[in-house]
């Protein structure tokens, strides 16, 4: 199935970023000119246009990098939940370091049994060990039936839960997939909502701005050295009302976060066709440099859990056709 680019920017057209932002994508800058004089420039023009696209901003500059190592979903597989193993994410050095492999996780995703789609994102200390207590970051809850959007609560450094043992039902006890049990005082808390049911875009609004997880087109995709297969992008969505036409705004897009996946950077075991796979996450931080040092790590971690979220989609989705694949072949 071929991924849905975001909706703004079609197959080939350049998204349009906010002026602090360049094309990430692009190794061109406009040349300057040695005239002087400035064109005739119309007032009312100014008012309406959308803003113009700058590719001589600043370029998107990752501030901190992370390696999530989780196989995924294989194309030739039947269609069952993957087994709840802890998907760790690491800090990608700056420097010559040891292999990530070698190193504690910055982050860990936990989810209770195999047949839970909830998942916790903790911060594991050295001495961690599987079962032990920690408080959860972050939670991202499923809820039965259609049209229910998972729930993600974000907790702030000092007011998240004590521990998730609590949280984390064992297979003989019920299910907390109603989400009435992770909802304690969090930061912030926020559905994962599509434009539509085929749509791979997903948006949330959280309490630092609009954002849509979307998938880079093919021509986006082909600057990259070396090509991913996948990459997504995370884009912060400022909505601006036309004089004109006020009702249908123009979308200034800021690019905060991109998840890459190609032959150096994707989880070892898994391929090109494997669905909800590992890969690279970069973050930009330039939008909260003014901001306090808490804000800008519940920004780290809204940016994490939110993509795990994405990989759990592709995931569901590979899950789906090959149940139809199972169901077509058996009726055969």
């Amino acid at each position: 199935m071929t991924a849905q680019v975001c909706p703004s920017r079609g197959g080939d057209a350049s998204p349009r970023y906010s002026a602090l932002q360049d094309d990430p994508f692009s190794s061109v800058h406009r040349l300057s000119t040695s005239s002087g004089s400035r064109p005739d420039i119309d007032a009312q023009s100014v008012m309406t246009a959308p803003p113009p696209y700058d590719i001589s901003s600043k370029p998107f500059l990752p501030t901190v990098s992370f390696q999530i190592e989780t196989p995924g979903k294989p194309l030739l597989a039947l269609p069952l939940p993957l087994r709840p193993d802890p998907i760790p994410i690491f800090t990608v050095p700056t420097t010559d370091t040891p292999s990530t492999s070698t190193l504690t996780p910055t982050y860990l995703s936990l989810r209770p049994t195999r047949s839970s789609g909830s998942s916790y994102l903790i911060s594991p200390s050295p001495s961690y060990t599987p079962g032990s207590e920690s408080s959860p970051l972050s939670t991202t809850t499923y809820r039965f039936g259609p049209s229910r959007a998972p729930i993600i609560n974000i907790y702030t450094p000092h007011s998240h839960p004590p521990t998730t043992n609590p949280f984390l039902p064992s297979p003989s006890s019920p299910s907390s997939e109603s989400g009435t049990d992770l909802s304690l005082h969090p930061h912030d808390s926020f559905p994962l909502t599509t434009p539509s049911l085929l749509s791979r875009t997903t948006e949330f609004r959280t309490r630092h701005g609009t954002f849509q997880w979307c998938y880079a087109s093919r021509r986006e995709r082909q600057t990259l050295t070396p090509v991913p297969n996948s990459l997504l992008l995370l884009e912060k969505v400022t909505r601006v009302a036309r004089a004109h036409n006020p009702k249908k705004p123009d979308e200034i897009r800021t690019l905060i976060a991109r998840f890459i996946r190609d032959e150096t950077t994707r989880s070892e075991g898994s391929s090109a066709s494997s669905a909800g796979n590992g890969g690279r996450l970069e973050v930009d931080l330039a939008e909260w440099d003014e901001g306090e040092k808490s804000e800008r790590e519940m920004v780290v971690v809204m940016v994490v859990t939110t993509v795990l979220a994405m990989l759990k989609r592709e995931v569901d989705r590979r899950r789906a056709a090959q149940f139809v694949v199972l169901t077509g072949a058996v009726g055969n």
